[in-house]
């Protein structure tokens, strides 16, 4: 099946313009309009669609699926909010769920070692960063046989440790400054890093925060890079396919374009509307043009509105609330 989006919708004006911002979104995808009119005289014009975005006030989920085949039913994301007022989705949001849906957002296997090594940048809050980085780790659970998680940021802006790590009697490593600090001496094989490692409840190994909030940030680059380096060494070590995850932020993007070189993945967290920081987007364009010839994907990323939370938990997507603007 082809990647085909399909949009049934009857505004002429809104649907022209959703297909224009999909094209620069989604530039491998194929998105045509669909009116409810013609797809009753042509009964298999979607046979061949993989998404069908639809109006759920124009046309339900039953009469879409009676004219799609049942060995590979498409995916259906509405096109309205499910919530009241039922607002249309802004375009970032049915972007963040045609790429779920599609695996798109997943990261990908290593074709050259036993470990994939990936870097997410973020630019948005950490209620935002941990959404996507929790969502994008449980997802990896099904790829990798062990994922390790590293966060080079302040340790202010780390997330919480698990309630495990603190609980009475509890046990936990010795921290991310020790071993930094084992490392700048050279005192650190890669098979001692387990021992620096504690499981977070999403199912990865986490280094934990350090003990003064810029152990990590004013760390020099060698001994990250080292640190780094050891890591995936001890990765390499362990049986099945593997994943060092790399979370960084609060730090200046002449250190991001060194430490992207390290790693075959990378994914930029950006906040909604983004051009209009002009800046901001000259800095990411030289992070992309630093990190070429590997795979890079952008996630533009707001919270929703009050009263939304539960809509969208883990989609870190933005709602408009007026009008049918994309």
């Amino acid at each position: 099946m082809q990647n085909t989006i399909a949009i049934i919708d009857r505004d002429i004006c809104f649907t022209s313009l959703l297909i224009s911002r999909l094209k620069k979104q989604l530039p491998g995808f194929l998105a045509f309009p669909v009116s409810s009119e013609v797809l009753m005289s042509v009964p298999d014009l979607l046979l061949d669609s993989r998404f069908i975005l639809y109006n759920q006030y124009e046309i339900s989920e039953q009469e879409v699926l009676s004219h799609c085949t049942n060995e590979e039913p498409p995916i259906l994301v509405p096109l309205l909010s499910e919530q009241p007022p039922y607002p249309p989705k802004d375009v970032f949001m049915l972007v963040h769920e045609v790429e779920s849906r599609a695996g798109l957002g997943r990261i990908p296997p290593s074709e050259h070692s036993s470990v994939q090594t990936c870097i997410a940048l973020s630019f948005v809050s950490p209620k935002e960063r941990e959404s996507h980085v929790v969502r994008l780790i449980r997802s990896s659970r099904s790829t990798f046989n062990h994922i390790v998680r590293l966060d080079i940021m302040p340790g202010i802006s780390m997330p919480e440790d698990p309630p495990s790590w603190t609980q009475s009697g509890g046990t936990r490593s010795s921290g991310i400054s020790e071993l930094l600090a084992h490392i700048r001496m050279k005192r650190v094989a890669p098979i001692q890093i387990s021992s620096f490692l504690e499981p977070d409840p999403y199912g990865d190994l986490r280094f934990g925060k350090p003990v003064n909030s810029d152990d990590v940030i004013m760390c020099h680059s060698k001994t990250l890079s080292h640190l780094i380096s050891r890591t995936v060494s001890y990765l390499s070590q362990e049986d099945g396919p593997s994943l060092l995850f790399t979370v960084c932020e609060g730090i200046s993007f002449m250190r991001m374009r060194t430490l992207c070189k390290q790693f075959s993945h990378m994914e930029i967290l950006t906040p909604l509307h983004m051009e209009k920081d002009i800046m901001l987007c000259n800095e990411i364009d030289r992070l992309q043009k630093a990190h070429y010839g590997t795979s890079h994907i952008d996630y533009p990323l707001s919270l929703p509105k009050p009263g939304y939370e539960k809509e969208t938990e883990h989609s870190g997507s933005h709602l408009i609330m007026a009008g049918r603007a994309v």
